[in-house]
C-alpha cells in the first residue's frame, strides 16, 4: 500500500492563519506530514509527501500527482490523507467557543473505502481527546463529513481529508501546537488499521 500525505496550503498561502499571525497552516501542515510519513515508514509502509514543496501547489496539480501513483501501483493499493487545521470564519478574528476539534472529510462522491479510512481516522482522534464539539456521531463507520473536496473527489483512491482543530479559537492553535504527537498518532493509527483490514 503506497500512502500519500497531502500537506494543505502553501507556507505563505493568505489568510490561512491564526488571527495574530503566529500559526500559519501550511507550515504546521508540513510539520504534521513529515512526522506522519516518517512514523508510517517506521512501521514498515511505503508513506510519501505529495507536496515537499514550501509554496501552494494547485489542487489539479495535486490530483493529478495522486493519480500517477494509482496509475502505477492501482488505486485499490494507495490512499491519500491531505493534512489541514480548519477556521470558523475567514474574517481573521477569533472566534473562542464556536466550533472546535477534530474533523475527517471525504468527497461528496466518496467510495465506501474512503468513509471507512476517514471514520478510523476520526475514531483515533476521539481516543486521543480530540474530539471537540465536531464529531457527527459516535456509530462507527459514520464518522466522516461529506463534501465537495477536489483532493478527494478528483482521485481514484481511496481519499480523506482531516481538519485538526480550528486556528481561529486560542484553544485550537494551543491543541495544534502542544498536542502534534496525539495528532500525528490518531492520523497514523487509523491509518494503520484501514491497511491491516484491507
Amino acid at each position: 500500500m503506497v500512502v500519500l500525505i497531502d500537506n494543505g496550503h502553501g507556507v505563505f498561502t493568505d489568510g490561512k492563519c491564526s488571527p495574530d499571525g503566529k500559526y500559519r497552516e501550511g507550515v504546521w501542515a508540513r510539520e504534521m506530514a513529515a512526522m506522519i510519513v516518517h512514523e508510517l515508514k517506521g512501521r514498515g509502509v511505503d508513506a510519501r509527501l505529495l507536496v515537499p514543496e514550501s509554496d501552494d501547489v494547485a489542487l489539479n496539480v495535486r490530483t493529478r500527482r495522486v493519480n500517477d501513483v494509482c496509475a502505477a501501483y492501482g488505486a485499490q493499493n494507495v490512499l491519500v490523507v491531505s493534512i489541514h487545521s480548519n477556521a470558523n470564519s475567514a474574517d481573521g478574528k477569533w472566534h473562542d467557543g464556536q466550533w472546535s476539534g477534530f474533523m475527517a472529510l471525504v468527497s461528496l462522491n466518496a467510495s465506501q473505502k474512503s468513509k471507512c479510512l476517514a471514520d478510523l481516522i476520526w475514531a483515533r482522534a476521539i481516543a486521543a481527546g480530540l474530539k471537540g464539539n465536531r464529531s457527527v456521531t459516535e456509530k462507527p463507520g459514520q464518522r466522516y463529513v461529506a463534501q465537495n473536496l477536489a483532493i478527494c473527489r478528483d482521485t481514484k483512491c481511496p481519499a480523506v481529508l482531516t481538519e485538526s482543530a480550528f486556528h481561529d479559537t486560542r484553544d485550537g492553535v494551543k491543541t495544534l501546537t502542544e498536542r502534534k504527537q496525539s495528532i500525528m498518532l490518531a492520523h497514523v493509527e487509523g491509518i494503520m488499521e484501514y491497511i491491516g483490514n484491507a
